[in-house]
């Protein structure tokens, strides 16, 4: 039967279980007929294959408690342990510019949308217009899952406020994510699982993780005495700083977490697009502070295709690759069992154009021969590596993956 071994549960086969039995057989009469034809060929047969299922039944329930072995609700419960829950998924994030009479308030909740998609688009926080009449506020859309909306589609305003005269989205959207997949779950947990610990650092990023929206955390810290580039600062922050770069995620929420995880006397700095959220403790009103930090500087990447079609691509091959290629940004086109990109492209990851590549090669693969034309394809007009700063992080957009089919 199967066993627990230091190197965990160990399987016994069907084989294994209908040799044991037949062995069983014979010891007592070396002459028994166990020939499949036979009833007791028969037996030994529906046997091994109940043994086996029990097996794999416990084999279940052993995984069930590991994390790097548990699926579905099993991965859940284990997970909830440490705090970490899995995520149902993002609404893509925009910034919108509004156009208002001098001192117009605009609530949270205020909604817009797309003249293009009709997507609807709800705002972040409350905001009042300046002395010129604009305001900037961040946009979530409705819709979990990566909702595409270009420059200037948002101009729609769906719930309408005294003074409110106009909207647009200055940028494209940053695609939200569709909800975590067990691989993805597990490497939010192994981040997450910090969250209790006395490591400033990753006490703080697991407790970031942990709130709704939140799609990518980075935080940077400079111990020394110094702002200049070392090796112990190689971005060159401030003197005893630390800067929370987050993509994704409500600003009030994200800023209440690094509230209640900054040690005190250490300089937030905003490496990032800046913004600014006064906190008040959770446990003692009379404590505010006003918490700095920054999203990443979103770099679109434009990605430029040429096909040498060898006559077997479809007509939709075009609008294949676009959906492959903002797929694989997000993490979501390759299978999670080959661990490769599960959570597509990070906070200050830069892109090769080869790796950009992988999305069109997986799906013009299961068309006969055709093939990329490298000398007339780019990835931002190169062919080398997409730099991506520190602070900065690629957007993958259906507007900016241009293909053309020869």
């Amino acid at each position: 039967m199967a066993s627990l071994t230091a190197n965990g549960y160990v399987l016994q086969t069907q084989n294994d279980w209908f040799a044991q039995e037949r062995q069983f057989y014979l010891d007592i009469d070396p002459l028994w007929n166990l020939d499949p034809s036979t009833p007791d060929g028969l037996k030994m047969a529906h046997d091994a294959e109940i043994f086996y299922s029990l097996d794999e039944t416990l084999q279940q329930a052993y995984n069930s408690k590991d994390p790097n072995k548990a699926k579905r609700t099993d991965l859940d419960i284990v997970c909830s342990l440490t705090g970490t829950t899995r995520s149902n998924g993002s609404g893509s994030s925009v910034q919108l510019t509004l156009t208002a009479t001098a001192g117009t308030v605009i609530f949270a909740g205020n909604r817009f949308e797309s003249t293009v998609t009709g997507s609807r688009w709800t705002t972040d926080q409350t905001v009042t217009a300046d002395v010129s009449g604009l305001a900037i506020i961040n946009a979530t859309c409705t819709v979990v899952g990566p909702t595409q909306a270009d420059t200037g589609t948002i101009t729609r305003i769906v719930d309408v406020v005294a003074g409110l005269s106009a909207v647009t989205n200055a940028a494209p959207a940053t695609p939200g994510i569709d909800a975590q997949t067990d691989e993805q779950l597990r490497v939010t947990r192994a981040t997450a699982v910090g969250r209790p610990g006395n490591n400033q650092i990753d006490s703080m990023l697991g407790e970031i993780f942990s709130v709704a929206g939140v799609r990518r955390v980075k935080v940077y810290e400079n111990d020394t005495n110094s702002a200049a580039v070392s090796s112990d600062n190689p971005y060159g922050l401030p003197a005893h700083s630390i800067a929370p770069v987050i993509d994704g995620g409500v600003d009030a929420d994200v800023a209440m977490a690094i509230y209640l995880k900054k040690n005190p006397g250490a300089l937030l700095f905003q490496a990032g697009t800046p913004f600014s959220v006064l906190v008040t403790s959770p446990k003692y009103p009379s404590n505010k502070k006003l918490i700095k930090a920054s999203r990443p500087v979103y770099v679109d990447a434009i990605l430029n295709i040429t096909l040498v079609n060898d006559g077997t691509l479809p007509s939709t091959i075009i609008q294949e690759i676009k959906d492959a290629v903002v797929e694989f940004g997000q993490g979501e086109l390759i299978p999670a069992d080959v661990g490769f990109k599960i959570t597509g492209f990070d906070i200050g990851e830069s892109v090769p154009f080869s790796t950009a590549l992988t999305p069109v090669n997986k799906v013009i693969g299961s068309y006969g021969n055709s093939y990329v034309n490298i000398a007339s394809s780019n990835l931002n007009g190169s062919t080398g590596t997409l730099a991506i700063a520190y602070n900065q992080m690629s957007r993958w957009t259906l507007a900016n993956v241009n293909v053309t089919v020869t």
